[in-house]
């Protein structure tokens, strides 16, 4: 019987080196915090599909628990969850945010569950929030933003509830997360996205 491992995924280091949409060249020097929020909810609006690759750190006060590597495939409303071992494919979820279906690297179903359900064993929900930001920024409130030499930082607490710390790097040409940061009761969650692809086409196949 297979055991079904967490598939963490929380968004973070993202390497683009060309503008998220074509013409979105402008300059950024000097933007107010009100002006860098308003372009990171506007890409996040225009957020058709995503494909990226993942590596997330958990660590507990500094020291190291987990590290994982995955692959992020996003359609609309769909996603799939691929995690990795040496870039290889071992297993992998497809979710409409209303069932997940797990299955092994052969495809064959392992397990089947209520999104909602394995939502909440996830460290950091942010990943699979993609395309609805705007709700994010409701719900929190600013503790700090700052110009970095390389981008913005973002750091937002909950209004209400449980409370935690989320960070946010911001590419400083298209406001793409970088990095996202979740610290809650001393756990750290960390994501780095690479070779990020953002508004490509993808073959729905890989959604069946």
């Amino acid at each position: 019987m297979f055991k079904v491992k967490n598939i963490f995924v929380t968004l973070l280091v993202l390497s683009l080196s060309v503008p998220l949409f074509a013409g979105e060249t402008q300059k950024t020097k000097g933007l107010s915090q009100k002006e860098a929020i308003q372009r990171f909810i506007s890409w996040d609006k225009k957020l058709k599909t995503l494909d990226t690759f993942y590596i997330q750190e958990t660590s507990f006060e500094g020291t190291l628990i987990s590290k994982t590597e995955g692959h992020l495939l996003k359609m609309e409303q769909i996603l799939r969850l691929e995690t990795l071992e040496e870039g290889k494919l071992t297993q992998y979820a497809l979710t409409d945010k209303k069932i997940i279906n797990i299955f092994d690297e052969k495809s064959n179903l392992i397990t089947q569950m209520r999104w909602e359900n394995w939502e909440e064993t996830q460290q950091n929900k942010s990943l699979f929030d993609f395309g609805n930001y705007a709700k994010i920024l409701e719900n929190h409130q600013i503790l700090s933003f700052n110009t970095l030499e390389h981008g913005y930082q973002l750091v937002l607490t909950p209004k209400e509830g449980a409370q935690y710390t989320l960070t946010f790097l911001l590419d400083k040409n298209n406001f793409f997360p970088k990095e996202i940061n979740l610290l809650s009761e001393g756990v750290n969650s960390k994501t780095v996205l690479q070779k990020t692809k953002i508004n490509k086409s993808l073959s729905e196949e890989i959604f069946k």
